[in-house]
């Protein structure tokens, strides 16, 4: 039986069968880079003819392993279908827009990048279906990795006026064995959707230095991590997000951090028992009725507090009766913590002066001068 040999147009129709302007590709020996109708515009022993597509095409396909020493630099207005492996990848054109990278198949043989590096304010950059080793973000924004997996995530902008900022992970994952799962600093609007943080051997999320700002994870998993998340001199919201079998943590509050819980969102089940540690003071901690919340350590060191969480009050109300002939009662007040505000109204005239001593972590006493004749209701009012 004679075997029809395949030429190379027909062989590169069959194997690149995504739409396409360039093609660049790799038979192990050469690297190619061609137009639609097969026109060489590169050939080389090198990894040159990379680039090279890149600056020719409007949609670039590109095939097989390139392991190059210099990173490939994505302009503007370019669509990049990886299918394989490039090593260092960077967009650091000033004001680079209008990009999309994504990955042909899915892990880390097909749509995988090495090193992804970006500065210089590029915005409006989508990495879709794709496997990245390290991801850095300096100074740019409006960028969305939607179904990508990574190992370690840098934001880490320059100051206040070049941050990282608004930058979406959507439906993807990060697992660092090693370290980090995520490091934030001067990053601003970063966004968790659906997304999944664990088996970091460090701390899931880490927010520091200058910290990050209007960080919010919506309908996401953060678990078996040392620490889920740690925040210092940042904001972060929680919504139907949970926390599961974390070492030391699940939330860590450094100073001037901001951390609020909501919409169903699961706070428990750390190995250490402690589910949030607060360290140091000029924090707050708000936390809404839905949520369900562990063991909360150092709530005294909090600046504000706020709950409606029937496991941890921030404010209660209710009534006591001080019983004839004595001058005292004491109020049980279920608060988390020792009320900073305590207001008694009495329900009848009382005899004499009603004031309000030995406040504690779970009561007050209401006292009177002078011994009622008859039962004396008192309504009361504490919050921390």
């Amino acid at each position: 039986m004679l075997i029809r040999p395949v030429d190379r147009k027909e062989f590169e129709q069959r194997t690149f069968p995504h739409a396409y302007d360039v093609l660049v590709y790799t038979d192990e020996s050469h690297y190619y880079a061609k137009d639609a109708r097969g026109n060489v515009i590169c050939v080389d022993s090198s990894t040159g003819c990379l680039q090279e597509g890149i600056n020719h095409g409007k949609h670039i396909y590109v095939k097989g392993i390139f392991n190059i020493s210099n990173p490939v630099n994505v302009v503007s207005g370019r669509t990049v279908y990886i299918d394989g492996y490039i090593s260092s990848v960077q967009i650091t054109d000033q004001l680079a827009h209008s990009i999309e990278i994504i990955g042909i198949g899915y892990g880390s043989s097909n749509g995988h990048i090495g090193n992804l590096y970006m500065d210089n304010n590029p915005f409006k950059i989508t990495f879709r279906n794709l496997y990245i080793n390290n991801a850095t973000i300096r100074f740019g924004g409006h960028i969305l990795f939607d179904s990508c997996s990574f190992t370690y995530v840098n934001l880490n902008g320059y100051d206040f006026n070049r941050p990282a900022y608004w930058i979406t992970f959507l439906r993807s994952w990060i697992q660092n064995p090693n370290g980090v799962g995520i490091d934030i600093n001067n990053a601003l609007h970063i966004l968790f959707i659906s997304s999944v943080i664990n088996y970091n051997k460090g701390i899931g999320v880490n927010i520091y230095g200058n910290g990050g700002h209007y960080i919010k994870f919506i309908n996401s998993d953060i678990e078996s991590n040392q620490t889920g998340i740690s925040v210092t001199n940042g904001d972060v919201v929680l919504e139907e997000t949970h926390f599961y079998d974390n070492a030391d943590y699940a939330i860590y509050m450094g100073t001037n951090s901001e951390v609020v819980i909501k919409d169903g969102s699961d706070v428990r089940g750390t190995r250490s028992g402690m589910d949030i540690k607060i360290d140091f003071t000029s924090s707050v901690l708000i936390i809404d009725r839905t949520s369900r919340i562990g063991n909360i350590v150092g709530l005294n060191n909090l600046g504000y507090f706020k709950s409606e969480n029937p496991s941890y009050l921030s404010r209660n109300m209710g009534q006591a009766m001080i019983p004839a002939n004595t001058t005292r009662v004491t109020v049980s007040h279920g608060l988390a913590k020792a009320p900073t505000k305590v207001l008694i109204t009495p329900l009848a005239s009382p005899p004499g002066k009603l004031w309000v001593e030995n406040i504690t972590a779970t009561s007050f006493d209401i006292v009177t001068d002078t011994a009622p004749t008859v039962d004396l209701n008192v309504a009361w009012y504490a919050e921390c």
